[in-house]
């Protein structure tokens, strides 16, 4: 043990490290923008538990997916354990993925694993970038948690049930912490976190200055409801919506339906390298080759590929205007996006109009975070619009 604790004390540790050990309340929040240290910092924390407390402990590292979760705080986590000694003197079962140090457990799991989640009791549950979760899956979470709740993100949501439900509690520390919290950081990466600065104001906020955003002036869509996917209504025609990419962006396919003024709205991909073939296949395996797929009619050699592999597919409604137009017929309605698709909300808040230089905001959307947006739109416009002709607004 005199070992381990010689290695675990050449940890370089940043603020947020000592602000937990110096809290005793039983909500801790760390709200901070990119690369503030704080999923770090959390895990060197948990590690400090392991070879201080005496009681036994159960420690849940939660995130929303389990992709997500062994990307981030997981490699953060064992690889601390590793550095400091603790992983070798311990055990980590990889089918339970479980790390067991002496009386103490820490177990990583994804909200998508109802039955860990919803089972037995745990001593401290840290929540990995907590805006992902569900409120009804941090109630289900704290109820089965008896000492201690951690919770991180970056406060990319106006509106979002931690400002509501956690940070005003009494029992509740919370810190604000941003890149420059972070003493380990390279010059280099300094200095493109602070070219945001110059970029995108309302994005320098959130991500340089971890501050909560704000529902910007420049906000192409403004009132939509976020609700569970179960109250979606019945209907009896449903569409796919598609946004090619590959590389450098994301494939988005989204399920929308409309019933009278009302369109529904449920993100059912949003990935990086996907093929022609590996779309169809996703669309068979949902059951969703004879629903109506509109995808960009940009890219007509592959919608031309997915009918050839018998999906049920159509290139969009474009022409001169036609983007403003979408978005024009798109506000002519209530809109309803289920609180599943997590990419879809990042994307409402940053689906912004052009400003120049002048601070003149023009009618012209920015595209950096749109595609989800354009799946909806193609859908949408293409399939229930009347117009006969494009217009610019």
């Amino acid at each position: 043990m005199g070992a381990i604790q010689q290695r675990r004390v050449k940890q370089k540790c940043n603020v947020q490290f000592y602000n937990l050990i110096d809290s005793k309340k039983r909500f801790k929040v760390h709200q901070g923008g990119t690369r503030s240290g704080k999923t770090y910092a959390v895990c060197q924390y948990i590690a400090y538990l392991l070879v201080t407390e005496k009681k036994p402990l159960i420690i849940s590292i939660i995130r929303k997916t389990l992709p997500a979760l062994k990307g981030s705080a997981q490699r953060d986590m064992l690889g601390i354990l590793e550095q400091t000694g603790l992983l070798y003197m311990g055990e980590y079962n990889k089918s339970t993925n479980i790390f067991e140090y002496g009386k103490h457990q820490v177990e990583f799991m994804s909200v998508d694993q109802p039955q860990k989640i919803r089972g037995r009791k745990r001593s401290i549950a840290f929540l990995n970038e907590a805006n992902e979760l569900d409120l009804e899956d941090f109630r289900q979470i704290n109820m089965r948690t008896t000492d201690m709740m951690i919770l991180d993100f970056n406060p990319s949501d106006p509106v979002h049930w931690i400002y509501d439900e956690v940070i005003p509690r009494e029992d509740c520390d919370t810190w604000i912490t941003t890149y420059q919290d972070n003493k380990y950081l390279g010059e280099d990466l300094v200095k493109e976190i602070e070219r945001m600065k110059e970029r995108d104001y309302d994005y320098w906020r959130v991500y340089g200055e971890g501050q909560r955003a704000v529902l910007s002036k420049r906000q192409i869509y403004t009132n939509w409801a976020f609700i569970p996917l179960a109250d979606f209504p019945e209907v009896d025609e449903k569409l796919v919506g598609i946004d090619f990419g590959f590389s450098n962006d994301e494939t988005a396919i989204v399920e929308v339906q409309k019933s009278g003024d009302r369109i529904y709205i449920h993100e059912i991909c949003y990935r990086k390298g996907m093929t022609a073939r590996d779309i169809v296949d996703f669309l068979i395996e949902r059951n969703l080759q004879e629903t109506l797929c509109v995808g960009d009619s940009a890219r007509p050699e592959i919608i031309e590929e997915m009918r050839r592999m018998g999906i049920w597919a159509k290139g969009s409604k474009k022409g001169q205007g036609s983007v403003n137009a979408g978005i024009s017929f798109m506000k002519e309605h209530e809109v309803f996006v289920s609180n599943e698709s997590k990419n879809i909300k990042k994307e409402y808040t940053s689906y912004l109009w052009e400003e120049l230089k002048d601070g003149t905001i023009i009618n012209k959307p920015r595209h950096d975070f749109s595609h989800g947006m354009d799946a909806i739109r193609y859908a949408i416009y293409t399939q229930y619009s009347n117009r006969t002709n494009f217009f610019v607004i």
